[in-house]
């Protein structure tokens, strides 16, 4: 059984009354975890697997396959995001940046330190433009993508082929704010 520190980055359904909930954790990478039941009532991980929540996780390993079992989850205290949409289009465009520059099972503790470092500056009610390109920028200096003659997002653009739609959302929901 592995144990570590994650962050929900998003979760979807796998069947009628289970989820697959995808981890950024501190030690292991990206984790894709099923969680049988998890929308039953009365289940363990009822109100546990809300999306951005930071958790101490552990998991175990499949036998075949990239689909580890979720064991247990103890939720950080005062860890949760005010409920705005600002703040939520924010950590929701972080959290897809995160899920698409990361692999399964490959460590990259600077990505996940960055991600929580943003969760704190969104905790303090801060959505804004200024911290957007700056999580962009952190992030593609851990990736090692960093040219000073491009804006962050342009080499984050040329990694992926293409910025997630949701930048553009943030970034017209910040500027109407």
């Amino acid at each position: 059984m592995d144990q570590s520190h994650a962050i929900l980055l998003r979760r979807y359904r796998f069947s009628e009354n289970s989820l697959v909930v995808v981890w950024l954790t501190e030690r292991h990478g990206k984790v894709k975890t099923a969680v049988r039941g998890a929308t039953k009532p009365g289940s363990p991980f009822a109100g546990r697997l809300e999306l951005f929540t930071e958790a101490e996780i552990a998991f175990k390993a499949p036998k075949l396959g990239d689909l580890h079992t979720l064991s247990e989850v103890v939720m950080s205290p005062d860890a949760a995001l005010p409920a705005t949409y600002p703040t939520i289009l924010t950590a929701s465009y972080f959290a897809e940046l995160c899920d698409l520059v990361t692999e399964p099972m490959h460590p990259v503790p600077e990505i996940h330190s960055l991600l929580k470092r943003a969760w704190g500056y969104l905790r303090q009610g801060k959505a804004d433009r200024r911290g957007v390109v700056h999580f962009e920028g952190e992030l593609v200096k851990v990736l090692g993508i960093h040219d000073p003659s491009l804006p962050p997002h342009r080499s984050l653009g040329s990694l992926l082929h293409r910025l997630p739609e949701s930048r553009s959302r943030v970034l017209d929901q910040l500027a109407e704010g």
